[in-house]
């Protein structure tokens, strides 16, 4: 079986349904992080009648936001891609649900800061938890994309490539179809036997 077989096989199979499941975990996980952090993460209290302001729920929604920008840039390019392999997407939903699961507990069970003698309460752990999930949710988003989805979509490229090698040869073009087995073989989707056997019989019809 050469590398373009073990790609398409990797990339087809059951269906989408894994993507879809674990892209709707993590986007629920987010949404619970935002309206649960919104309920119940502490106020800020400020001033000289110690005012409380609900700090969380006016700039929350900011890096749910960002949040879901990310989540939504890396799935899109799976789908694309039409990889159906569960691991990449088990590690993207779980992984930012996980982190903005996190997020919410800390925003809400994290002591305030006290400053000043007045004094100021301030959740300052909430709003470091909160860029800590997105600089963490940004990170595990590119991995999944680079190492996963666009490796997968490179291979299924390659693929139809493969695929459409006949077409330059029946259209009377050897030199084209040489071209295009020779990126197959740089790009390490067909061995260099397989390239020399394919070149063998290529140029004894000739």
């Amino acid at each position: 079986m050469t590398k373009a077989q073990t790609s398409t096989d990797r990339t087809e199979g059951s269906g989408l349904g894994v993507a879809y499941a674990m892209t709707g975990v993590a986007l629920g996980s987010i949404f619970v992080s935002g309206i649960l952090g919104a309920l119940f993460t502490p106020q800020m209290v400020t001033g000289y009648y110690h005012e409380r302001i609900p700090i969380s729920a006016l700039t929350g929604w900011i890096f749910d936001l960002i949040a879901i920008s990310m989540l939504v840039s890396a799935a899109l390019a799976g789908v694309r891609a039409r990889v159906s392999d569960p691991a990449p997407w088990a590690m993207l939903g779980l992984g930012v649900g996980a982190i903005w699961l996190a997020v919410m507990a800390v925003s809400i069970f994290a002591p305030l800061s006290v400053f000043g003698t007045d004094p100021d309460q301030i959740p300052v752990f909430s709003g470091l938890s909160a860029i800590a999930g997105i600089v963490l949710t940004g990170i595990l988003c590119g991995f999944v994309k680079t190492a996963a989805f666009e490796v997968a979509a490179s291979g299924a490229d390659f693929s139809t490539a493969a695929s459409t090698r006949h077409d330059a040869w029946s259209s009377g073009d050897p030199t084209a179809w040489l071209r295009q087995l020779a990126q197959l073989r740089d790009a390490d989707v067909i061995t260099d036997a397989e390239y020399q056997a394919k070149k063998n019989e290529l140029l004894s019809r000739i």
